[in-house]
C-alpha cells in the first residue's frame, strides 16, 4: 500500500528524511487549527489540562502573558486521548500510505502532539537533537518521525531544519540547555558547531506538506521571529515488529495500532492511555 516513489524512498535512505507533498487538504488544516485553538483556550477535560503546556518564556515569567492565551502555548500533548478529531490524526491516509513504503503495513502510531512556536518569541528554540534518544525500543530504523505544518513554514518562523545524512550517526549524548523548553534536550557538540550548521537544510513548506525523518536524523527548530502562528502536527510511527529494549514504562507513549496487525513480544497498543500527564517531561520532546 506504500505510495512513495522509488526516488523518494532512495532520498529517505540517503538523506534521512523526505518531503511528502499535500497530505492534508485546506479544509482539514483549518479544522485542526480551530480545534487546537479551542483546546488551548480551555476546551479539554479537567484531567487533561496539564497536557496543554505553555512556552517556557511565559511559564517562567520571562515574558508577560499575551492578550491571546493561544499565543503563549508551546504544545498540546496527546490530544488524541481526549479529542475525536485529533484521534483521526493518527490515521491520515496519505501519511500511512507513505510510511508503509518505508516500514511495511504493520504500523503503530504514538506521541501525537500539536506544537506551536509563539509569535514574536525568537528565543523559543529546540537545539539539534535526535528523537532516538527518547525511544526505549528497537530497531530505531523501523521508526519514523512525522512533521506536518499547518502554516507556511520557513526559517523566520521556526521551520524544521535537518542535517542530511546524519541518520547514519549513532545516538549522541544529549543534555539540558538553559532557557529551552521542558524536556527538550540538545545533542552535545552539535548545536553551534559550524560543520553541522553549514550542512543543515531549513525546509520551506506550505501547509499540509509532510516531512518523514529518521529518529537518528539531527534536526532543530528555531524561534518565531514573525507576528503569525507556526502550528505543526507531529507524531511518530513504528513498525509493529519493534520490541522494548529497556524495562521502562511505555504507557505515556500511547501506542495505537493504525494499520495491519501486532505481534506477541513486540510493542503493544494501549487500550485506554491516561488523560493526566503522568511521566517525566524529558520523555516528551517537541519541535
Amino acid at each position: 500500500m506504500g505510495s512513495l516513489s522509488q526516488e523518494q524512498i532512495a532520498h529517505y535512505a540517503e538523506q534521512g528524511y523526505v518531503v511528502v507533498p499535500g497530505v492534508l487538504e485546506d479544509d482539514e488544516i483549518e479544522r485542526y487549527r480551530e480545534r487546537a485553538r479551542a483546546i488551548s483556550l480551555g476546551d479539554a477535560p479537567e484531567e487533561a489540562r496539564n497536557r496543554v503546556v505553555r512556552d517556557i518564556a511565559f511559564a517562567k515569567g520571562r515574558l508577560p502573558l499575551p492578550e491571546d492565551p493561544e499565543h503563549a502555548v508551546w504544545k498540546i500533548i496527546n490530544p488524541d486521548r481526549f479529542d475525536p478529531l485529533f484521534a483521526e490524526a493518527l490515521r491520515f491516509p496519505k501519511v500511512l500510505d507513505a510510511v508503509s513504503s518505508l516500514l511495511g503495513d504493520d504500523i503503530l502510531a504514538f506521541l501525537l502532539m500539536f506544537i506551536y512556536k509563539p509569535p514574536g518569541v525568537p528565543g523559543s528554540e529546540h537545539p539539534f537533537h535526535q528523537d532516538a534518544l527518547y525511544f526505549p525500543f528497537s530497531p530505531h530504523d523501523q521508526c519514523i518521525g512525522v512533521w506536518i505544518p499547518l502554516d507556511p513554514v520557513a526559517e523566520a518562523n521556526g521551520t524544521l531544519t535537518v542535517v542530511p545524512g546524519s541518520h547514519r550517526l549513532e545516538t549522541q549524548k544529549h543534555a539540558v540547555r538553559e532557557g529551552i523548553n521542558f524536556g527538550a534536550l540538545a545533542a552535545e557538540g552539535i548545536e553551534g558547531n559550524a560543520e553541522f550548521h553549514d550542512r543543515a537544510v531549513s525546509l520551506e513548506l506550505p501547509p499540509g506538506d509532510c516531512v518523514l525523518f529518521s529518529p537518528h536524523t539531527l534536526h532543530r527548530t528555531g524561534g518565531n521571529r514573525t507576528s503569525g502562528h507556526r502550528r505543526v502536527i507531529t507524531l511518530h510511527m513504528a513498525s509493529a515488529h519493534c520490541k522494548p529494549i529497556a524495562d521502562l514504562p511505555l504507557a505515556e507513549y500511547g501506542f495505537t495500532s493504525v494499520r495491519g496487525r501486532t505481534y506477541e513480544g513486540c510493542l503493544q497498543p494501549l487500550e485506554r492511555p491516561g488523560l493526566r500527564l503522568a511521566t517525566a517531561p524529558s520523555r516528551l520532546r517537541g519541535d
